[in-house]
C-alpha cells in the first residue's frame, strides 16, 4: 500500500500499533471519536439512516469535541461525511460544513487559507475506501501484485484480488487529500504549530472486518503530529482506543473535556512524560446482532449475545463486488458461541477459541468481569 502522505505523518510524529475502535460501524465508531464517549453512552448505537434515523441521531445536546473547540474561539469546519445525525454537523459545534463529494476538498483547503493564524479545527472526513471500490487510474495496483499481501482469511481468487488492488487504490487516493491539506498548511508555515491527528473509524468493508469484532473490525490506524508531540518516528505499542480521540485534542491546546468524558487523554504519552497505557480496550455492536468485546495486550473476549443472525447479510454481500461468502477460507460458525476467546499472541488471526480450555480459565474470568463493569458500570482504567 502506497502511502506517503500518511507516512511522513507517522515519520515526523507518534504513531499508535494498538489502537482500536469503539464499533466496527461508521455511526457508532465515529460518534465516539466525537463525543468520547462509547456509543451505547452517547447514544449512537446504530447506523443513522432508513426510517428511524431521527431516532438513532446524536443528541444536540451531547457535548462534542467541535463544541470544545468552539467555545475556546476556534473556528470549526466538517468536512465530507458526517453521518452521525439527520440534522447536520452544524447542530453539534461546526460553524462550517462541507458534504458534497465535488467540492469538500476544495472548500477545506480555503477554510484553511480564510483562517490562516486564527485558531481553526477541522474534522475531514474522505470516503474514497467506503463501498464501492472504484479503479483508480492514478494509482494502479495490479491483481497479480497483491496476491501476496491479501488477508489470509480470504481465498486468493481472480475476485479477491481485483477487489483488494482497488481498495488499495482507493486507499492511496485518500492518501492524496492527506497530502494535499499537509501541503496547504506547509505553504502557508503553520504545518509546525498544528496539531495533526489521523485514525480511522472501523476496519474494511470486507470479511471478519467491518460489522464483525475481530480484530481486522477494530483495529485502527492512529498517528499525532504537532506541537506537544515528542520523538519523530516514535511509535506507541500500549493500547489506546478512537474514543481516546477528542480528551487528547482538547488536551493538547490547552483545553479539558469534560469530567463525564470516558476517553483518555493521551497527551503525557504524546509528549513522553508518561508510558503509561491503558489496561483495556472496549468494543460493541449493536446493528441486527448484540456483540461485546474486552482486549487486554495479549487476550481477548468476544461475547456474541445474539448468536442464530449471520454476522453478515447476504445483500451487503451481494454489494461487495464478487467477494462473497465462498471467498472465506473457514465459514462464519452459525449459530456463534455464546463466548469467543482468544490467545492473540499465538494465533494472531483469531482461528482457535479457547472459551472452554481450563489452561486459560483465570484470563477468561478476568476479561469477563471487566467485560461486565464497563458495560454495566462504567469503563476501567
Amino acid at each position: 500500500m502506497r502511502t506517503p502522505h500518511l507516512d511522513r505523518l507517522a515519520a515526523d510524529g507518534v504513531r499508535f500499533e494498538r489502537c482500536f475502535t469503539t464499533a466496527p460501524l461508521c455511526s457508532p465508531g465515529r460518534s465516539a471519536v466525537m463525543t468520547g464517549l462509547y456509543p451505547h453512552v452517547n447514544g449512537v448505537t446504530r447506523l443513522v439512516q432508513g426510517p428511524q434515523a431521527d431516532s438513532l441521531s446524536l443528541d444536540p445536546a451531547v457535548w462534542t469535541a467541535a463544541k470544545g473547540f468552539r467555545e475556546m474561539g476556534y473556528a470549526t469546519a466538517a468536512a465530507r461525511k458526517w453521518h452521525l445525525s439527520t440534522s447536520g454537523a452544524t447542530a453539534h459545534g461546526f460553524t462550517h460544513e462541507f458534504p458534497q463529494r465535488d467540492d469538500y476538498l476544495a472548500r477545506s483547503l480555503e477554510f484553511l487559507r480564510a483562517h490562516r493564524g486564527k485558531p481553526w479545527f477541522l474534522y475531514f472526513c474522505p470516503t474514497h475506501t467506503h463501498r464501492p471500490f472504484r479503479r483508480r487510474p492514478a494509482f494502479p495496483y495490479r491483481p497479480d501484485e497483491v496476491a501476496g499481501t491479501l488477508p489470509p482469511y480470504l481465498r486468493d481468487t481472480p475476485q479477491v484480488r481485483e477487489d483488494y488492488a482497488r481498495y488499495l487504490g482507493e486507499t492511496s487516493q485518500m492518501d492524496t487529500e492527506v497530502g494535499a491539506l499537509l501541503q496547504a498548511l506547509e505553504a502557508s508555515r503553520s504545518l509546525d504549530n498544528t496539531i495533526v491527528a489521523y485514525c480511522t473509524d472501523h476496519g474494511p468493508s470486507m470479511h471478519r472486518a467491518k460489522f464483525s469484532l475481530y480484530e481486522w473490525g477494530t483495529h485502527s490506524a492512529l498517528i499525532f503530529r504537532g506541537p506537544g508531540i515528542s520523538g519523530s518516528g516514535r511509535v506507541d505499542d500500549g493500547l489506546a482506543s478512537t474514543i481516546d480521540m477528542a480528551p487528547t485534542l482538547i488536551s493538547l491546546t490547552g483545553g479539558a473535556a469534560p469530567q463525564t468524558i470516558q476517553g483518555h487523554d493521551l497527551s503525557e504519552r504524546l509528549s513522553a512524560k508518561s508510558a503509561a497505557s491503558r489496561q483495556y480496550v472496549f468494543s460493541e455492536h449493536n446493528e441486527r446482532n448484540l456483540l461485546r468485546a474486552v482486549r487486554d495486550r495479549r487476550f481477548k473476549l468476544i461475547r456474541n449475545i445474539t448468536t442464530h443472525t449471520p454476522l453478515l447479510r447476504p445483500r451487503i454481500i451481494r454489494n461487495w463486488q464478487g467477494v462473497g461468502a465462498d471467498t472465506l477460507r473457514v465459514p462464519y460458525p452459525l449459530p456463534r458461541p455464546r463466548e469467543e476467546f482468544f490467545d492473540l499472541d499465538a494465533d494472531p488471526l483469531e482461528t482457535t477459541n479457547l472459551a472452554d480450555n481450563p489452561r486459560f480459565a483465570r484470563p477468561l474470568r478476568r476479561l469477563r468481569s471487566e467485560l461486565d463493569r464497563w458495560w454495566f458500570d462504567g469503563p476501567a482504567a
